[in-house]
């Protein structure tokens, strides 16, 4: 009789134990366990190794769970007929498999979700090491299952705006930055064309007019970076900074004309995402491109401001007269 009782208290820890760690592995992302290691928790390391490739570790967890409860139930019903007679095979199963149930499965998954981290971090060792000692079986299993398995992406776009509500719920993200996580995601489907400033506000000058010509347009300027064109907006053939032509008047060089301080202009299409726009800018070292259409005219220009106003939300200074500049541009319609 102490020999049956000694068995089912192994059943039911194995098959606890190793529920327990099921669940605590699947609690604990890949992230969070880079995070952990970057904290030089002990264990991380293999954390890492095991939720790098979840599989294999959970087949051998999934291996060892139902060898203690199939092979362990088996043992017990055998055992039980033998001390308490065939009778009693029925009644000490289906004890045994509710004992399963809550002190195997229901109880140890819960702790697993619970304690995740430190029974992870304590567990990821061991089950590398199992899942060497088990390669041969689990490449058995794996080529068995290859033609029913996909790979999944770790986390989707949807999850991680659903997380940052989420997180905000429950007070672990501020509203700003819930925001910005929800902008972020939103600059793939804007263009271009969506945040462009239209090209019937643009401010520009003319190529061939000198300084002189030009100086009171020049002073009342509202943007630091302005387009140069020679017949007209479609022909656009450079790029000057107000401030160089500020300092030329000044040194009174106004016989110059706007050409010689223009520099290359930068043309992007329509349809540019504007989370393309972000690393275009800065890998060109440019804060102004001229907006092509479809046939090559202009229509408009981009800034990195206005891409950066995407994820801030608008950046306005006191000699702004409108806030945003497409809105003026309907209005001119």
């Amino acid at each position: 009789m102490q020999t049956l009782i000694f068995v089912v208290l192994i059943v039911l820890f194995g098959s606890a134990l190793f529920s327990c760690v099921e669940a605590a592995l699947f609690s604990v992302s890949l992230g969070r366990a880079r995070v952990l290691a970057e904290q030089k928790k002990r264990g991380s390391a293999n954390l890492i190794k095991v939720k790098e490739n979840i599989r294999r570790p959970i087949t051998v967890i999934v291996i060892l769970n139902n060898i203690f409860n199939i092979a362990g139930s088996i043992m017990v019903g055998a055992m039980a007929g033998q001390v308490l007679g065939n009778a009693w095979v029925g009644v000490i199963s289906a004890v045994l498999t509710f004992l399963i149930i809550i002190l195997g499965e229901i109880i140890p998954k819960t702790l697993g979700e619970n304690y995740a981290e430190p029974i992870s971090l304590f567990a990821a060792g061991p089950l590398l090491a199992s899942t060497k000692l088990f390669s041969p079986f689990i490449w058995f299993i794996e080529k068995l299952t290859s033609p029913f398995s996909q790979k999944n992406k770790t986390v989707s776009e949807e999850e991680i705006r659903i997380l940052s509500h989420l997180g905000h719920l429950e007070g672990s993200i501020e509203k700003d930055e819930k925001e910005m996580i929800q902008k972020v995601f939103r600059l793939n489907d804007l263009t271009a064309e969506n945040i462009m400033t239209p090209r019937t506000v643009v401010e520009a000058l003319e190529y061939d007019k000198t300084l002189d010509e030009s100086e009171d347009e020049i002073y009342d300027l509202n943007h630091s970076r302005l387009p140069v064109f020679k017949e007209d907006l479609d022909d656009i053939v450079g790029i000057v900074h107000q401030r160089n032509l500020l300092i030329a008047i000044g040194r009174d060089q106004g016989k110059k004309k706007i050409s010689d301080f223009e520099e290359p202009p930068i043309y992007v299409s329509e349809k540019m995402k504007a989370d393309e726009l972000l690393p275009f800018f800065q890998k060109r070292r440019c804060h102004l491109a001229i907006v092509r259409d479809e046939f090559g005219g202009t229509s408009g220009v981009v800034t990195l401001e206005d891409v950066l106003e995407q994820l801030v939300g608008e950046i306005v200074d006191e000699t702004d007269e409108e806030i945003d500049m497409r809105i003026k541009a309907r209005k001119m319609k």
